[in-house]
């Protein structure tokens, strides 16, 4: 992949406390507004494309990076961002280069895997392709983003995250695979051989920055596009913002429904997500994220409950799983879930033996429990459950405590800090649910 250098920051500096961030690190940002030639360049090119002027500018921000900056005063309802439906990469719009080969191709294809070769053969030839301004504001690597971690901190991630992570690399060589098979007969296509580290690279630019044309369509095929500019906008969970496709002006825009002050971060809000999805997704985190929770499949797996035999167990999972009860345990800051008290209910019962007619009655009074015909198992069973659970967090706090000391030894970078803060967010929700078991409060 041909190297697209950014040109150092010219600096403006701010110190912009902002009250809807609340870690410590999100506090006191410093920001640059960057006034680089590339950034002159893109805006000319925006302009030349027909994007209306915006009260938004480009800046650095010592918390998250780069994002959007308010250059005046924003009112709640005002349209902060808006993109012609031609400056959108899209399926549709890329019909006019690639419809052709990829009807031949059959249903092999999918519009994340033809917007990324896109973006990749673009960045072989970038001066041919007219969107040179728009390639230089990319992303050069995407080291925050889990699917880049070196093994040592991919192994800090905690394990709902790292499932996550493999997915998405199966994903992408899933795609690039399809890609090298789409390009046999299309090899015109090519400057230069495409290598998987330059396929990878497109592929995160367009799972980092597409958005949902409709937002209630977000497994439609042709659904995803490229937006420059409203790309660079950054995420948080209390960001309130509408996004529309508007016929009368063939664009799409997204409007804030909070104010901002000049000289704030402004955001959207990609939707309701924890901050493993958020991080593995897109390469950073939130604070005080409503959505956290703490993933326990693992350690729930690995009970060692007294008198259950391997088969009691094996068929007890067995039970879970017919009934849809398997997997997807965790635990919230305020309670834990249905699911988990499910799944230690049928575990604890004593002296399982599925022919027996004490166990039949027993998984009947657990299958009674579920529905909410019944309050309880027996007494004894509905004791244990809390004691089972506090044993759950004293594992997972236990490795919050062990991974914290050794990010605590890590140079500080931004993958080191944003696992810090999932540890530390983590720490507290299990603190949280053991703080109730200890007031013997209701889980």
């Amino acid at each position: 992949m041909h190297p697209l250098k950014l040109n150092p920051l010219s600096p403006v500096f701010f110190s912009v406390p902002n009250h809807r961030l609340g870690f410590d690190w999100y506090v006191n940002v410093t920001t640059a507004i960057i006034k680089d030639q590339e950034y002159l360049d893109f805006l000319d090119w925006l302009k030349k494309m027909g994007c209306p002027k915006t009260k938004l500018t480009l800046a650095e921000f010592s918390n998250t990076g780069r994002g959007m900056m308010a250059t005046k005063d924003i009112k709640a309802g005002e349209v902060i961002v808006q993109v012609p439906e031609s400056n959108l990469v899209t399926m549709k719009t890329l019909q006019s280069l690639y419809g052709a080969r990829i009807a031949r191709f059959g249903n092999k294809v999918n519009s994340h895997m033809i917007i990324a070769l896109h973006i990749a053969l673009l960045v072989q030839a970038p001066e041919k392709s007219g969107w040179l301004p728009y390639l230089r504001m990319l992303p050069k690597k995407f080291d925050t983003m889990p699917v880049r971690y070196p093994q040592e901190l991919f192994d800090l991630l905690p394990q709902n995250a790292q499932a996550h992570v493999k997915k998405q690399k199966a994903k992408i060589m899933a795609d690039y695979k399809a890609t090298l098979q789409f390009l046999q007969s299309n090899s015109d296509l090519l400057t230069q051989p495409l290598q998987y580290e330059e396929y990878e690279w497109a592929w995160l630019v367009v799972n980092t920055r597409c958005i949902y044309l409709d937002a209630k369509k977000q497994v439609a095929a042709d659904n995803i596009a490229l937006a420059p500019m409203l790309d660079f906008l950054n995420h948080t969970h209390d960001a309130k913002t509408e996004g529309f496709f508007c016929t009368k002006t063939k664009s799409y825009k997204i409007r804030t429904l909070l104010p901002y002050k000049k000289g704030e971060q402004v955001f959207i809000n990609y939707g309701p997500h924890d901050n493993c999805f958020i991080l593995v997704e897109y390469g950073f985190v939130t604070p005080d994220n409503p959505f956290n929770y703490v993933t326990v499949d693992s350690n729930f797996l690995q009970l060692s409950i007294p008198g259950e035999t391997p088969t009691a167990k094996k068929e007890k999972l067995e039970l879970l799983d017919m009934a849809g009860y398997f997997g997807d345990y965790v635990l919230h800051r305020d309670d834990v879930s249905f699911r988990l008290l499910v799944g230690l209910r049928l575990r604890l019962i004593n002296s399982f033996h599925k022919s027996s007619a004490a166990t039949q009655l027993a998984i009947a009074q657990w299958h009674n429990v579920v529905s909410g015909e019944l309050d309880q198992i027996s007494p004894e069973n509905e004791r244990m459950v809390p004691v089972y659970v506090e044993q759950l967090c004293e594992e997972m706090l236990a490795q919050a405590k062990t991974n914290l000391g050794i990010l605590a030894r890590k140079k500080t970078t931004f993958p080191v800090m944003h696992l810090q803060q999932m540890w530390i967010e983590a720490r507290d929700i299990i603190l949280s649910i053991m703080d109730k078991i200890h007031r013997k409060e209701p889980l």
